[in-house]
């Protein structure tokens, strides 16, 4: 009785190659490396006409550019759930571009050093207590900006915000008047400060919500600006004002 099609299951043929391997595999941060041990399986399709003098080194470094892809984003912390996504995607047989070998990997173990993870755990504490710090920071800076350019602007200004937070009280406002109006002259007044330094202050009143993460950016724009217009000299001094590092690319205004 013949088969129907639904009756017959494809078995791909078995691969004919397989090495063992392993390699420290660079995880998201410098000089923090995950132990990764596989076996690496390729196959020959002579039907491509492609050929490769080394098929099996080509298997190997295939599918390590496929690992490093992965654990290039990963924490040493995560190196369960890395070992997991590893062997779930390196298990997928693919092509090495250019080449007749086919490679895939198996049994894929992802281990760490435990003075490695101590200090992934350290990094992860500093990065956390930065970010903590950062938050903190911006919120001071909002808030200064806040009284500077919207509170202490005038004793008006001020006597109404003061009043606001302590209860209308009309007759200690008025007793207050002269240290408002001293507190609004120190507010408004402009230190003596470099041009650099002033230009950078001036461009980040403008825009009050600038986040930190961007403020280093606007100094890179400024000295592109001042390298295009007012000459080298003009955007090294600037440079070397705001703080920007010696060796900052900025020659023909490129930044």
């Amino acid at each position: 009785m013949p088969k129907r099609a639904d009756d017959i299951t494809f078995v791909p043929p078995a691969s004919s190659h397989q090495q063992e391997f392993a390699t420290p595999l660079a995880s998201a941060v410098y000089g923090l490396d995950f132990q990764l041990r596989l076996t690496v399986v390729w196959r020959l399709d002579l039907a491509t006409g492609l050929r490769h003098n080394s098929p099996r080194n080509a298997a190997i470094h295939h599918v390590l550019q496929r690992a490093k892809e992965i654990s290039g984003k990963a924490m040493l912390v995560h190196h369960a759930a890395l070992q997991v996504q590893l062997g779930d995607e390196l298990a997928v047989e693919r092509q090495v571009p250019g080449t007749h070998v086919w490679a895939r990997a198996e049994q894929v173990k992802v281990a760490v050093d435990d003075d490695d993870l101590e200090m992934a755990k350290k990094h992860i504490e500093l990065l956390r207590n930065s970010t903590f710090k950062l938050a903190e920071r911006d919120v001071e800076r909002a808030e200064i900006r806040y009284l500077r350019d919207e509170v202490l602007t005038d004793v008006g200004t001020a006597t109404i915000w003061w009043l606001q937070r302590n209860g209308y009280q009309v007759e200690e406002a008025v007793k207050l008047a002269d240290h408002l109006g001293e507190l609004v002259k120190i507010a408004q007044r402009e230190p003596a400060s470099h041009w650099a330094e002033s230009l950078v202050s001036s461009v980040e009143r403008a825009m009050p919500e600038l986040e930190d993460a961007h403020r280093r950016d606007l100094r890179l724009h400024l000295v592109k600006a001042l390298s295009v217009y007012g000459g080298e000299r003009v955007a090294a001094e600037f440079a070397d004002q705001v703080g920007l590092p010696a060796g900052e690319p900025r020659n023909n205004g490129h930044v």
